[in-house]
């Protein structure tokens, strides 16, 4: 039993035979692992759905992609939850359609999307197999075939030649009192847009169902930021367009059974939108979802980051039969407590994020890519911590590229943040001053609204207390001119050596 013994297989192991998840929710599924085993609602925001509420709003890094994919994977797994991820990252098929001279623009294109890919839910979930409407609209999309495929937002070679028409004679055996309304007895086949009310009156009768009901359907709009431009009129017009038309079909359509569209928005996109649009502000207020992992609770083990992270943590230990503090996993991965130190092991690492779980994530993920004996002392915690600040601070990059371009990206990091880690009791006209010099094509104080948004800025106040966005209710109460501007602590140490 020597070979087999589960002292042999704990001396063996070390951190770098651990898998923690992915920072991407979408390289989470690994041989062996799924995002079903690692995902729990820390935030109860999924409750939120039953108030109505469809929009999820968060930074980049917070977990929107994480929620998107775990409802997906579930409903892959599920015999009564259907799913489908949806993205209007491509939108050249609007283009390809003016093109050829077939009317269309996004607010239709979205309607058509929505409407079949519904459709296709339902087929797809075999519920009311037995009935005429459910046999006739399977038929439906078979005798499109190609014409539907339109839905993937593909350039579509069957749709353009057909001018965009679809055939819908099959439908008028099961749902003709709807179609005569909208065409004679004669047409069989018409422009996709003229089919988008008659078939949004058929989803609406399909859902009524009782056996329907007993399913669950979900349409899901992710990935909004990708080819997004921040001075794109398009861009900006397809999203609100989005949100509108999400709304009125969870309102109007999806209400009369259990389906429903969520839209997975980045905090700055919507930002952008709401400052553009007069109808935005109510939209987001009345659907939004805001997710905001910060937490004060004097038990940190309570607070939900940790608990996301001890979870991980477990699953590793258990993989592979390791003995860990059941009560806290992160006390036997990393020693909890130094003497000199009056925090946590776990607050002292969480100074270093930006609350969100991309960075809990990012931080066990450097873990896990060498080999460290475990619990992990606070000496080889401070050299772990420089890696993971070197990987965050590229993704700081790319998050700002919303803003700034490349040149303005590399002034920010070699001459604005350098000076003010250099430098002590800073004020904001410090900072306008120097940004202004470097002539950046957004306006000195934009550019500082900016970073403080992101919390690469922070103010600080004269007894050394930091003003931080995601932990503030109103940081308007303050009065700025008596405050002063610091980097936050990863940007900081991005700089400066951890000396403690």
């Amino acid at each position: 039993m020597v070979f087999f013994s589960k002292q042999r297989v704990k001396k063996d192991i070390t951190t770098k035979d651990f898998y923690f998840g992915f920072p991407e929710a979408e390289g989470e599924n690994i041989e062996g692992q799924s995002l079903t085993d690692y995902f729990e609602d820390f935030l109860d925001v999924m409750n939120e759905l039953s108030k109505g509420r469809f929009i999820f709003i968060g930074r980049k890094g917070v977990g929107k992609s994480a929620i998107a994919k775990y409802i997906k994977d579930i409903s892959d797994i599920t015999d009564n939850a259907h799913a489908a991820l949806l993205r209007i990252s491509d939108f050249d098929t609007e283009n390809v359609l003016q093109k050829n001279n077939i009317e269309s623009n996004s607010a239709l294109m979205f309607e058509w999307l929505i409407l079949i890919n519904i459709v296709k839910l339902i087929v797809k979930s075999q519920a009311g197999k037995y009935t005429l409407e459910f046999q006739k609209l399977e038929k439906f999309l078979e005798r499109n075939t190609g014409s539907v495929e339109i839905d993937k937002f593909e350039t579509n070679e069957v749709f353009i030649k057909t001018g965009g028409e679809i055939n819908f004679e099959v439908l008028t055996h099961a749902f003709g009192g709807i179609l005569k309304k909208h065409f004679d007895s004669k047409t069989k086949k018409a422009p996709y847009y003229r089919l988008i009310t008659p078939l949004k009156e058929i989803v609406k009768k399909i859902l009524s169902f009782d056996v329907i009901k007993e399913h669950e359907f979900c349409l899901l709009f992710d990935d909004l930021d990708i080819n997004y431009s921040i001075d794109n009129k398009e861009c900006n017009d397809n999203i609100i367009e989005l949100l509108r038309i999400a709304r009125n079909y969870n309102n109007e359509v999806f209400n009369v059974g259990n389906a429903k569209i969520l839209v997975f928005i980045r905090k700055d996109i919507n930002d952008v939108i709401v400052s553009r649009y007069n109808d935005s502000a109510k939209l987001i207020n009345s659907y939004g979802i805001d997710i905001n992992w910060y937490c004060n609770d004097f038990n940190e083990n309570r607070v939900p980051l940790k608990k996301m992270a001890n979870k991980r943590i477990e699953l590793n230990f258990n993989k592979f039969a390791i003995s860990y503090n059941k009560n806290d996993a992160w006390s036997s991965l990393i020693q909890t407590n130094w003497n000199e130190y009056k925090k946590s092991s776990f607050k002292y690492v969480l100074d270093f994020t930006f609350y969100r779980p991309r960075d809990i994530i990012t931080f066990l993920d450097t873990i896990s890519k060498d080999d460290y004996s475990y619990p992990i002392d606070h000496f080889t915690l401070k050299k772990i911590l420089k890696k993971y600040i070197q990987i965050t601070t590229t993704e700081i990059k790319s998050e700002l590229s919303l803003y700034f371009s490349e040149e303005e990206k590399e002034l920010l990091f070699s001459q604005v943040f350098s000076f003010i880690a250099n430098n002590n009791n800073i004020k904001l006209e410090d900072i306008k001053d120097l940004i202004s010099s470097f002539g950046f094509d957004i306006a000195s104080e934009k550019v500082v609204d900016i970073l403080l948004a992101y919390n690469l800025l922070i103010y600080k106040q004269e007894n050394g207390n930091l003003i931080i966005n995601y932990r503030e209710d109103n940081i308007g109460i303050y009065d700025k001119d008596n405050l002063y501007l610091c980097l936050h602590k990863c940007l900081y140490h991005y700089y400066k050596t951890i000396y403690y």
